[in-house]
């Protein structure tokens, strides 16, 4: 998988547990020990601590572990916002893994970051432990609650119940691939990313978007792979699933059909759908906008 593709998505039950119990992770085949004061999050596959504004969210990738470490340097992390501060080799379950911290600011607050990378040749999994810099005190328990993650598997994953949204692609030649870090990521051809067309559908994970809705929608396109220069070609108020938001048509840097879609709840919060083609891009875009509008919230 390319490494740009999942350094792009690295960029989405409230029940109390004890500090020393294992819990199921919804939509995972994974469990692991959360902090005091974490709750199981309804929007993502982790937890979440709603006091500090702190998260733990868990996604594996079909990706080698070595090819996604080499994609983690501090040129590549700096494109997604992100300041490297450390990295250390260390040892998960008797194997080689990685340990990363770094630093983001969003919503004009500080954010520090602990990402465990552990894997083998096929598949990689990343704990990315998330609080703000106020709340440093953290650290060390974060820590020790990332590596408390293990296999469970008699657990079955189920992504698309776990999910808190849901769309249908029914009637259309899109699939369901797989969830990665709060996300559902669908395709025609069932690979990722996709050489033809591929679905994207994700939430704002708890943030808040306090400026111009219109304006937070094109630059969260462009933002996008290959869409920093996107010409955008329609911009359109839309109401979906009783939430006001944009649609936006666009042409990426290479030439793809861009579709997006961002709605915005009571609390400010959003969704996204993003959708983007390289071929039958009238067909496509049909789809997207067809697809777009089956969107609800659980």
């Amino acid at each position: 998988m390319n490494r740009n593709f999942i350094l792009f998505l690295f960029l989405v039950f409230n029940l109390s547990f004890g500090q020393n119990t294992p819990v199921l992770i919804p939509g995972t085949s994974y469990s692991m020990v959360p902090p005091e004061g974490f709750v199981v999050s309804a929007n993502f596959s982790g937890f979440q601590n709603n006091e500090t504004g702190s998260s733990i969210i868990v996604a594996d990738f079909p990706a080698s572990y070595e090819e996604l470490v080499k994609g983690f340097t501090k040129e590549a992390l700096k494109t997604k916002g992100m300041e490297l501060i450390s990295k250390e080799t260390v040892s998960y379950q008797q194997k080689e893994a990685m340990l990363y911290k770094v630093s983001q600011i969003a919503n004009g607050i500080t954010y520090l970051k602990q990402i465990l990378l552990f894997g083998d040749l096929k598949n990689t999994v990343m704990v990315n432990g998330i609080y703000p810099e106020l709340f440093s005190a953290q650290e060390k328990a974060m820590r020790t609650s990332l590596f408390s993650i293990k296999m469970n598997e008699k657990q079955i994953a189920n992504p698309l119940e776990a999910a808190p949204y849901a769309i249908d692609v029914s009637g259309t030649s899109y699939v369901f691939v797989k969830s990665m870090a709060g996300s559902l990521l669908y395709s025609e051809d069932g690979q990722l990313p996709s050489k033809k067309g591929m679905l994207i559908i994700s939430n704002s994970l708890g943030n808040k978007v306090y400026t111009d809705e219109k304006q937070q929608a094109i630059e969260r396109l462009k933002k996008l792979p290959n869409a920093s220069k996107a010409i955008i070609q329609k911009v359109e108020k839309v109401n979906i699933s009783d939430m006001q938001g944009y649609e936006i048509v666009a042409q990426g840097d290479k030439g793809q059909l861009l579709y997006e879609v961002m709605l915005f709840n009571s609390e400010r919060e959003y969704y996204l759908i993003v959708g983007e083609a390289n071929e039958n891009k009238v067909k496509n875009l049909e789809v997207f906008q067809k697809v777009a509008r089956t969107f609800r919230v659980k």
